[in-house]
């Protein structure tokens, strides 16, 4: 296990929607999975206990990960999540 520091900004065209914070060091395997858990926690800090994490993807750029985080409603075709998409990036604290 090792700790990864982080910074999530919200990707927004709306300045009442956006957001930027740090999530203190925690622990992962690798940095995707520490990606996962801020996306996780950057959900539940927005929606409460009804936010969760829609997908995650690599950015293509060292520690760089995009994901969607929102509320999730039925619709026509199964599940739909309504929420932001956000920039997580994160690094070794070693």
């Amino acid at each position: 296990m090792q700790r990864f520091h982080s910074e999530v900004k919200t990707l927004t065209a709306r300045p009442a929607d956006a957001d930027h914070f740090t999530v203190v060091p925690i622990e992962a395997a690798d940095a995707p999975s520490a990606a996962r858990r801020i996306a996780e926690i950057a959900a539940r800090r927005r929606y409460d206990d009804d936010g969760s994490v829609g997908y995650l993807s690599w950015d293509g750029t060292g520690g760089y990960y995009r994901a969607t985080i929102g509320v999730q409603h039925p619709s026509d075709d199964g599940i739909t999540l309504r929420g932001v998409t956000i920039s997580i990036h994160v690094w070794p604290t070693d």
